[in-house]
């Protein structure tokens, strides 16, 4: 029985865990492809150098939150070993 609480509250702080990291690469980039839609409705030719910022900015969240997304797993795998000993 003991074992089984250990292992529930591992899964639910990696469920938190898991979301507030997918929540905030969310809306981080959902505000970036607002603005993308907006520089895309804007004819000026401002256009073209806030879409590539935009998207390199889009590749540098990716980038983090499947780097973050790793450390977090690694981390559970790390304590859902150490309490199954």
């Amino acid at each position: 029985i003991c074992l089984i609480k250990k292992l529930v509250d591992v899964l639910k702080d990696l469920h938190s865990r898991y979301t507030l990291s997918a929540a905030g690469f969310t809306s981080q980039l959902s505000g970036d492809i607002q603005e993308y839609l907006l520089t895309l409705a804007d004819a000026n030719a401002k256009g073209r150098e806030k879409i590539v910022d935009l998207s390199t900015s889009a590749q540098r969240i990716i980038k983090n939150s499947t780097v973050a997304m790793k450390e977090i797993i690694f981390y559970y795998h790390q304590q859902f070993k150490y309490k199954l000993q």
